[in-house]
């Protein structure tokens, strides 16, 4: 199984061996992706400067990365042609990267990646939601209300992943780390890859 460490000073820090054909192809989509994110300009950012653009590609590398290392159960999509739906809530600095690879192919699934700000059009389903920073505070009350079954939820905020949420990507010096809530994800019907288990912060709380 292949797994990628980001920083912000090197990109790619680690590259654990792949040992699977299917694998092997799966990685190599992602490296695709990798070089049509990185090869951008800084000048295609001019509002930003290039250290907030690499984070960005970084946190968006992220996200998609663990689209590749979750696994899904059949019931988590109506049919055998239904989209794999990435949702965007709130606030998501980094969420024209991932508007790039809207449409990629994962496990046999297209990518359909939603932006939104409207609570509503994110209760119908998500497979993987996004919590922006700006929804911080309306966390209690939106994993109270919103259906977590199958949902595999990321934010970048403090004590994320205790409060309802099963990753959270950290910014620990110069290097983006994550930690996996296992028990959450596994009361939301997720089947995580050991290998991505093995690089991340694990949490055990419901």
């Amino acid at each position: 199984m292949g797994i990628l460490v980001y920083n912000s000073r090197t990109t790619i820090l680690l590259i654990m061996k792949i040992n699977s054909l299917t694998q092997l192809i799966r990685i190599g989509t992602f490296y695709l992706w990798i070089g049509v994110l990185l090869a951008l300009p800084p000048s295609t950012f001019a509002d930003d400067d290039l250290q907030q653009v690499r984070e960005y590609q970084v946190k968006a590398l992220f996200l998609y990365n663990f689209a590749n290392f979750v696994e899904w159960p059949e019931d988590a999509f109506s049919s055998p042609s239904s989209p794999l739906k990435m949702c965007l809530y709130g606030a998501v600095p980094f969420g024209e990267f991932l508007d790039m690879v809207n449409g990629a192919t994962i496990r046999d699934r297209v990518l359909d990646v939603v932006r939104t700000t409207d609570y509503e059009k994110i209760r119908a389903g998500c497979h993987i939601l996004f919590v922006g920073i700006d929804r911080t505070n309306e966390l209690e009350k939106f994993f109270k209300n919103i259906n977590h079954l199958f949902v595999l939820s990321v934010g970048n905020t403090e004590d994320f992943a205790t409060r309802g949420g099963v990753v959270n990507i950290m910014r620990t010096s110069d290097q983006q780390s994550f930690e996996i809530n296992l028990a959450k994800a596994i009361e939301n019907g997720l089947l995580i890859s050991s290998d991505l288990l093995a690089l991340a912060r694990i949490i055990n709380e419901r």
